[in-house]
């Protein structure tokens, strides 16, 4: 799951925000590239990925109730660990001069409806029990995006990974699921670019899953699409991957030639490891 999440999204980075014509030219599944952004290096993930794994961290650690503090506290702690630029540029100065969890939670503007919150929900859909799993997407959404945008995308994307993960039913009824569970009206037919807001990038996700039959396909229509590719990316195909109508078909590129630090390749493959365990097969 988080190999998955971290090969689309470092895939996704070369592409956010980017031109449509500079897409059309260089976007071919066939190397990683680097991030026009900020530079990142090509086939290292983003912010995207270090906090599914602050959230993933936080699920293996802590059977426990959640507060805000707690989930302040894991996003603290996997940026000061490994901090990357890949944030936006507001966030990353808060987070380099912010030490403490309480200090997290006193400053932090928490009202935003970006899509911060959706893009580390992947991992909270394996939770089995629905109604924490729902509660837990919403306190963390709100250390960060405590606005009605950014608390339904959070557990939208905690239920389409719970609808696939539980076997509620096949694909095409994901779409019909995710609007009924959250009351929301999304799309599955945005043909627009992806903008940083939460219900868009929801909108672009279920788009995404609904017009593909692989994860290849998934990526490749994600960065189609344009805009925040990277975010769209690592969320739909982090959903994929637990829907056996996906083919498992992403090229080899991607997994050899992903980054593999002390937070790269190897470690996001234990601690799925360890999540599965716990959460899966336990």
């Amino acid at each position: 799951m988080l190999l998955v999440i971290a090969m689309a999204d470092a895939y996704g980075a070369g592409f956010e925000f980017t031109e449509d014509e500079y897409i059309k030219e260089n976007h071919c599944l066939s190397k990683y590239h680097q991030a026009c952004l900020d530079k990142t290096p090509a086939g290292c993930y983003t912010d995207d990925t270090q906090m599914s794994i602050a959230i993933a961290e936080l699920m293996v650690n802590e059977s426990g109730p959640w507060n805000e503090h707690l989930v302040a506290e894991y996003f603290l702690k996997a940026f000061k660990r490994d901090p990357r630029a890949s944030y936006s540029n507001d966030f990353y100065g808060f987070l380099v001069n912010t030490q403490t969890a309480t200090e997290f939670i006193e400053n932090m503007f928490s009202d935003s409806v970006r899509n911060g919150s959706a893009m580390r929900s992947v991992p909270l859909g394996l939770i089995k029990d629905k109604t924490e799993m729902l509660e837990k997407a919403r306190i963390q959404a709100a250390v960060t995006h405590n606005s009605y945008e950014g608390i339904v995308a959070s557990q939208a994307v905690a239920l389409a990974v719970y609808y696939f993960v539980n076997q509620l039913g096949k694909k095409e009824g994901l779409f019909d699921y995710v609007c009924q569970q959250t009351q929301e009206i999304f799309q599955k037919d945005k043909a627009s670019r992806t903008e940083c807001n939460a219900i868009d990038t929801i909108d672009a996700v279920l788009t995404v899953l609904s017009q593909s039959s692989s994860l290849s396909e998934v990526l490749d229509k994600s960065v189609k699409l344009g805009g925040d590719t990277d975010s769209v990316a690592s969320i739909a195909c982090g959903i994929a991957y637990f829907c056996d109508e996906y083919v498992k078909d992403l090229p080899d590129f991607l997994e050899q030639d992903i980054e593999n630090g002390p937070y790269g390749k190897d470690y996001l493959i234990k601690l799925s490891e360890t999540i599965y365990a716990k959460y899966i097969f336990d």
